[in-house]
């Protein structure tokens, strides 16, 4: 019987396999990867700790949230509900899905199109075949390259780089096109207020007391 690790509240099941041979399909478990690990096959999960490096063969899917503490290594698509922490470099060979926040800490690369729901902070440079979407802030250490499709003809959209804001990187290959941050808003009484709004009215009754 696998050990258990409770971590953010959570209960996760502790593996330490260095290898697994074929699929990984745990889809209502919270897994926690105690050494380097290597998937033959496809993984799916509910939430993912790799303590280490991970790669995986095929697609790599987890509903909730992703945080690896190496490098990242995916054969197919790769789709995460949540956010995702990667410490050192990703490479994903089909598209990519995250739904929430992107840290990378190394250098990315997407074999298709890449498509983030919220900020996306990678260290290094950035390669992605296809287009870029990134809800949010974008900041890239080094270079970033979208487009780069060596098949076929280069469709319309194939190369944007479509982001809230660029804030640091810089566009070699690609359209960049930011769409601008949309404001947080906060509810009271009823009503929806900016937290910018909100941060400089409690700014202003403190500096009266």
């Amino acid at each position: 019987m696998n050990k258990t690790k409770e971590l953010y509240g959570i209960k996760f099941t502790v593996y330490s396999d260095k290898k697994i041979d074929g699929d990984f399909i745990k889809p209502d478990e919270a897994v926690y990867f105690e050494n380097d690990v290597e998937i033959t096959g496809c993984l799916k999960v509910k939430y993912l700790v790799a303590n280490r490096s991970i790669t995986v063969a095929k697609s790599y899917i987890v509903e909730k949230f992703d945080e690896v503490g190496w490098y990242q290594k995916v054969g197919g698509y790769q789709e995460v509900g949540g956010y995702q922490k990667v410490g050192g470099y990703q490479e994903v060979g089909g598209y990519q899905e995250v739904g929430g926040y992107q840290k990378v800490g190394g250098y990315q690369e997407v074999g298709w199109y890449q498509k983030v729901g919220g900020n996306a902070t990678i260290a290094d440079g950035v390669c992605v075949q296809l287009s870029i979407k990134v809800k949010g802030v974008y900041s890239v250490g080094r270079r970033i390259f979208a487009g780069l499709k060596c098949w076929g003809d280069l469709n319309d959209g194939e190369d944007e780089i479509r982001v809230g804001k660029l804030i640091k990187g810089k566009v070699v290959h690609g359209k960049l096109i930011e769409t601008g941050i949309e404001e947080e808003m906060v509810e009271i009484d009823g009503k929806k207020i900016s937290k910018a709004t909100v941060k400089e009215a409690l700014k202003k009754f403190m500096e009266e007391l």
